[in-house]
């Protein structure tokens, strides 16, 4: 008798979001995990899923489930999710609010597995590069934390001759013994590692952005097979005990059964990604997809879903097909020039095109070497929603190419729906070491290249958090689009008011500026200084003025650097071209090395003294901010800090909108430093003057930014450290003041940026 296909047996409604995670438990009921925020409990029950419940209560996106079994002290089971929130929530089955919170990973908790030995203990998995072991008996450290991974640990697992087992976006699987010693490291993927499926005590498989499945043995770390057959990223495995049913899914829009190591089955989906995919007790399989559905096929006729029904699923997978070899994202097939483009030329050294090619979309490459186009493949049709997009192991909304020079690679420009597009641009300028000049061109292309996000609450503007720019973005939508009304009732949205801002890990850069009018005052005031002073030939002033770009030479760079100390010498009056200069110099690390030095502070401290003349005040804090970008300057900041915050603090006067940014941006800046190097006596030093400043600040990026340090402070800080932190805060009349004022804040024109983080630090500190 011919074997029976799997058909569509039922689909469960009920996501607004992509169905991220599945877990089933041992009498076939699921859990599914979604981007909506929400997990969802899906009882079997008669041969049917009844009784839904929507678990709440994660403020980012569900991206991970386990369920653990009945036991005597827990007899119903519990349900454990995992969130980008960085959180794991326990919850009680039928249950919509957790039991317990636990603050498990400093990233996205992105895989949970019950323990295959203690039937109360789970793995869980994060981009955090680690991986941990938790016992219900005592969850409020983990029992063991596995580290050994570069970049973020997707999958996770334990197997029943005690080994644990990770697979990473460095392409690695690693066994490790119980206590954490690693047993092996398995190369063999070429991509990043998303998934694990047991076999048994001693076997496994993986599988891999590569769309290759492996088959290993824990004991000896021998692989002992492949499995080929998906086209594209491979997100999810299940297998039954011994190997007997294996199924996977992934971003080729299917799921495919195999026996013995070859496909069996392929089951497509009218949907491009297939997030998650589980076997039932019964042989069934449940999937979770992009389109929000979890959906069953099951090869027993008898529970087929009705002809009617799986004709209309089975004509809308026929016309996802066809749209996407006519769309690629965006890009319309019936746009793209044919083969004959390639007989021009291309414009520079990996130039890519994409062609119309016997029915197909192909991608060529430019070599400028050889003067031709290389063929790189085929163009798989993609949804421009597609979540799939990885950078540095880590998965985004979207991830752009950005083409900043000629003849230099594209950078990577990550991004999330729901970011601030000001503020994502920031980021990127800040971690690529880009000129502030990039700010508007960025973020308008991420504004231009993405889908928006719905607004909450919001006015018409985004503001820039570091340059203090309002920017207005054409045709934001008034409302929220409306949503489909899900089965069970929709989820609360999240508070509107979650900062972005905090905590910072990267130092800001104050580096707008005019070189030529800079230069010009320089020649200026160096043809007018008097006998006695120094002063440099027309020749010598241009080295100078290269020091602050990277046009330098090595050859006279030491020359040159010289030259920069002597000129800040220079009367006061006349100094501030040779200050800003400097503040520009030291964000190029070839400066910074020789240039930050116990000399270099000794010039500029005259400027930091309660007569200083104010300009010259300002660009000395934007000097010591800069300083930190590179690590000789911030050893000799951190070295320092006392006689810098001491010379804040008796200040008669913080001066104008540019000075009180400038020693806020110091004070930030000096926040990152010591939180990097755990430096818990600049920790509180830094605290208690933040708490006087707070009131003395006027301007309200100033402002901003010292909460955004004081947030990092707190956010950065062990939960020992905080707790004595919280009461210092709590004790500061000034701190306090300013945060209820700036909670209660309407103005527009700013997105509410001071609400937002003045609310998260109440939260931190309530």
């Amino acid at each position: 008798m011919a074997k029976s296909l799997y058909k569509l047996s039922r689909e469960l409604v009920g996501h607004s979001g992509d169905v991220r995670a599945l877990a089933v438990a041992s009498d076939g009921s699921i859990v599914s995990a979604s981007r909506d925020k929400s997990a969802i409990f899906w009882k079997f029950q008669d041969g049917n899923f009844v009784g839904n419940v929507v678990m709440r209560g994660h403020s980012n996106f569900v991206s991970s489930v386990c369920i653990i079994n009945p036991t005597q002290k827990h007899p119903k089971g519990l349900i454990i999710t995992g969130s980008n929130d960085n959180h794991i929530f326990i919850y009680n089955p039928g249950e919509e609010q957790p039991v317990h919170k636990i603050k498990a990973h400093e990233n996205t908790v992105c895989c949970l597995r019950t323990s295959s030995l203690d039937p109360t203990a789970f793995v869980s998995s994060s981009w955090d590069f680690s991986a941990k072991m938790w016992s219900l008996d005592d969850l409020e450290k983990p029992q063991m934390t596995y580290l050994g991974h570069s970049a973020a640990v997707w999958c996770v697992s334990d197997l029943a001759n005690g080994s644990v087992v990770t697979g990473s976006a460095d392409k690695l699987v690693i066994v490790y013994l119980r206590d954490g010693k690693v047993l092996h490291k398995l190369e063999g993927h070429t991509d990043c590692v998303r998934d694990i499926a047991v076999i048994n005590e001693n076997e496994f498989l993986t599988c891999a952005n590569d769309a290759v499945i492996k088959h290993w043995t824990a004991v000896t770390g021998d692989c002992l097979g492949n499995f080929y057959g998906h086209t594209n990223y491979i997100y999810s495995l299940s297998a039954f005990p011994g190997g007997s049913l294996v199924a996977s899914s992934g971003e080729d829009r299917t799921v495919r059964v195999w026996c013995n190591g070859e496909v069996d089955q392929t089951i497509t989906l009218p949907t491009q990604t297939v997030w998650s995919v589980k076997l039932l007790p019964n042989g069934d399989i449940v999937c979770g997809a992009s389109d929000g559905l979890v959906r069953i096929f099951t090869a027993h006729p008898e529970r087929y879903a009705d002809s009617e029904i799986i004709q209309r699923f089975e004509e809308s997978v026929v016309n996802t097909e066809l749209k996407a070899k006519q769309e690629l994202g965006d890009i319309k097939m019936s746009d793209l020039p044919d083969a004959s483009v390639l007989q021009q030329p291309g414009k520079k050294d990996g130039e890519t095109k994409l062609v119309k090619e016997d029915g197909s979309v192909k991608a060529y490459s430019w070599s400028q070497k050889d003067l031709k186009w290389n063929l790189i493949g085929d163009v798989m049709g993609a949804n421009s929603n597609n979540s799939s997009n990885m950078h540095n192991g880590i998965e985004y909304d979207y991830v752009f190419s950005v083409d900043i020079q000629d003849g230099v690679p594209p950078l990577k420009l990550p991004y999330n729906k729901g970011q601030d597009p000001w503020y994502a641009a920031q980021k990127f300028i800040d971690d690529n070491q880009l000129s502030q000049m990039f700010l508007e061109q960025v973020a308008n292309f991420i504004i231009k290249n993405s889908t928006p996000a719905p607004v909450v609450n919001s006015a018409p503007q985004f503001y820039d958090p570091f340059t203090g720019g309002n920017r207005y973005i054409p045709a934001a939508p008034a409302q929220s689009p409306a949503q489909p009304t899900p089965t069970p009732p929709t989820v609360k949205p999240a508070t509107p008011f979650k900062s972005t801002y905090m905590p910072m890990t990267n130092y800001l850069r104050l580096e707008q500026a005019s070189l030529n009018a800079i230069h010009d005052k320089l020649k200026e005031f160096n043809s007018k200084q008097q006998a006695g002073v120094q002063s440099l030939p027309e020749g010598k002033i241009e080295s100078v003025v290269k020091l602050a770009t990277n046009q330098n030479q090595e050859s006279v760079q030491a020359g040159s650097i010289s030259l920069l100390s002597s000129l800040l010498s220079w009367p006061d009056p006349v100094v501030f071209p040779v200050l800003d200069i400097a503040r520009l110099a030291v964000l190029q690390k070839n400066v910074n090395d020789q240039f930050c030095t116990e000399d270099l502070l000794h010039l500029v401290k005259r400027h930091l003294k309660t007569d200083a003349v104010v300009s010259n005040q300002m660009l000395t804090f934007r000097l010591l901010a800069n300083m930190f970008c590179h690590e000789k300057g911030e050893k000799l900041g951190l070295q320092h800090r006392t006689d810098m915050l001491k010379a804040i603090l008796d200040l008669p006067s913080l001066g104008n909108k540019n000075n009180q940014v400038a020693v806020s941006t110091y004070i930030l800046n000096l926040v990152v430093a010591v939180n990097k190097t755990n430096d818990s006596a600049g920790k509180t030093q830094v605290l208690g003057v933040i708490c006087n400043l707070l009131s003395l600040f006027k301007e309200t990026e100033a402002v901003f930014r010292a909460l955004v340090a004081l947030g990092t402070l707190l956010t950065g800080s062990s939960s020992s450290e905080r707790a004595e932190f919280v009461k210092v805060v709590g004790q500061s009349e000034n701190a306090l003041n300013v945060l209820q004022q700036a909670s209660e804040s309407l103005d527009l024109s700013v997105q509410n940026k001071l609400a937002c983080v003045s609310k998260e630090i109440i939260s931190l500190i309530a």
